[in-house]
């Protein structure tokens, strides 16, 4: 078993609405993705950060669950916040962050991610 390269996705900037990082990682049976996801916070922050996973099970013309796979909140508390996920039995997901009232935008986020290698 090797971890995989280290893929970032393309930076989401102004973020009110749900928005969706450019990378979609494809698992094969017992892989697990590492993620991490940085969010950015204005300078006198009133929301916190809410990342959701979605899972599909189409390669090319993606049909995403409506309801995340799991979901959490990233705590306004520092300026800038990383949290490490692991997401694992699913085919192929996305990873969204928004706001959780909608009072000030989030400055930006950031995602990283590596696959495990395991052949089953």
């Amino acid at each position: 078993m090797a971890w995989g390269s280290d893929t970032a996705s393309t930076q989401l900037t102004t973020i009110t609405t749900e928005q969706f990082f450019s990378q979609t990682p494809q698992l094969n049976p017992g892989e697990t993705a590492h993620c991490q996801v940085a969010v950015d916070f204005p300078t006198t922050p009133t929301d916190n950060a809410i990342v959701s996973v979605y899972a599909t099970l189409d390669d090319s013309s993606e049909d995403w669950d409506e309801i995340p796979y799991m979901s959490f909140v990233i705590d306004n508390s520092e300026d800038t916040s990383d949290v490490s996920f692991l997401v694992s039995g699913v085919y192929k997901f996305r990873v969204g962050v928004k706001q959780d009232t909608g009072t000030t935008n989030l400055t930006s986020a950031d995602m990283n991610h590596r696959v495990n290698g395991i052949d089953l």
